[in-house]
């Protein structure tokens, strides 16, 4: 560069290589710039922009929230699991409202002390949130709190867990990361 020149950076936005979410007939994702989320409707074919809340947050995991059938977040504020859950009201603007928070303090361990959990992804219709640490990747049931150690530390930046269903002569198995369950 020569002296007297004036050195511009160009950033373009771009979705995040995580895991997007479908709720109804809409795909989201989230963009890198600001945490925007991105909105593919695939019966009207058309995308559109969504503001997360008013907050500095970073490495959020969308997710469906089951029982009010729309779109939501987690992400990890301080020592808690925030999850956050879009209330559309078709008399004003849609906002997000924030749904449950879980204390993380004492159920997940971290390596240092300056280390900060991380959400890095969701299981969809069961409930499970991932979360990642120094420690290792913890899966969290947001029905009872409950946290297990999935795996050993390492570097993730999403995890995409799957389900599979085996039907045995007397009822079905299902399988989360690697948890074999049998259902009756």
């Amino acid at each position: 560069m020569r002296e007297g020149e004036v050195y511009r950076r160009y950033y373009t936005p771009y979705l995040h290589p995580k895991r997007g979410t479908l709720v109804g007939d809409a795909v989201y994702f989230t963009v890198r710039l600001g945490n925007a989320i991105i909105k593919y409707d695939l019966g009207k074919n058309s995308i559109s922009m969504i503001d997360p809340p008013p907050h500095t947050m970073y490495y959020i995991a969308l997710m469906a929230m089951e029982e009010k059938h729309s779109l939501g977040f987690a992400y990890i504020m301080d020592s808690s699991l925030d999850i956050w859950s879009r209330k559309v009201d078709r008399e004003g603007p849609a906002e997000w409202v924030q749904y449950r928070v879980i204390e993380l303090e004492k159920t997940i361990p971290v390596a240092k002390q300056d280390e900060k959990p991380i959400v890095v992804g969701s299981a969809e219709g069961v409930g499970v949130i991932f979360v990642c640490t120094g420690a290792g990747l913890f899966m969290i049931k947001l029905s009872s709190g409950q946290v297990k150690k999935v795996d050993e530390p390492g570097v993730y930046f999403s995890v995409l867990p799957y389900l599979s269903f085996y039907t045995p002569d007397h009822g079905r198995m299902l399988s989360i990361a690697g948890e074999d369950k049998l259902i009756s």
